[in-house]
């Protein structure tokens, strides 16, 4: 059964100067939705939040995103860094974010100008860790 549309305020106003039968016949409703909203007018046209609440707040997805950006490290790790009680798949819903479009042209790009690297060469001088990262590409 669907819901009827909430109470304007002109119709309000109606229900004011009227006793609760005649302002439901003016506004052609029942008694119960007028009885409903002079018995609990703050809460009136306002929905309960449907769903379970999030287990992080804004302040700890922020500081989620930002302990993954400056490092390479492990979800476990994030998660023991910022001291968080959450399941690996909700920090990885927080990390893995849908590619925009201009994420996917920006990778394709990156491919275009490094398709004629010799990566067999990079590969193999990652060895080498201690080297920076500049003597590592020569390009």
């Amino acid at each position: 059964m669907g819901r009827a549309s909430t109470l304007s305020l002109h119709k309000v106003l109606l229900t004011t100067a009227y006793t609760v039968k005649r302002s439901a016949d003016v506004v052609k409703r029942s008694r119960k939705p007028i009885m409903n909203f002079l018995c609990h007018q703050e809460e009136y046209g306002t929905k309960k939040s449907s769903g379970r609440p999030s287990k992080l707040n804004d302040l700890e997805k922020r500081e989620i995103l930002r302990t993954a950006s400056n490092n390479t490290i492990s979800i476990n790790e994030i998660r023991r860094t910022c001291d968080i009680d959450a399941s690996k798949n909700t920090m990885w819903r927080i990390l893995d974010k849908k590619l925009t479009q201009r994420h996917t042209d920006e990778r394709l790009r990156w491919v275009r100008i490094f398709m004629r690297c010799d990566w067999e060469k990079v590969r193999l001088s990652r060895v080498f860790k201690n080297k920076p990262i500049n003597s590592l590409f020569r390009i």
